[in-house]
């Protein structure tokens, strides 16, 4: 379950646009798409673990632990 939940978000972030927006008053360099998008697939991570841990504690009230 891990490896699909890696692959997807993997897979999300490939087939998401490009987001290598400067903000003002920065210089722009070459390695800005690629931080972009690596704090979009922090946040997917980050989801996709708050996701796992909801459907957990579903799972463990249902089952009376």
């Amino acid at each position: 379950m891990k490896a699909l939940l890696t692959i997807l978000s993997v897979f999300l972030v490939a087939c998401s646009g490009p987001g290598g927006e400067s903000t003002a008053g920065q210089d722009a360099t070459v390695f800005d798409p690629l931080t972009g998008t690596m704090d979009r697939a922090a946040g997917v991570e980050d989801t996709l673990r708050e996701s796992d841990a909801a459907r957990r504690r579903e799972i463990d009230a249902a089952q009376g632990l």
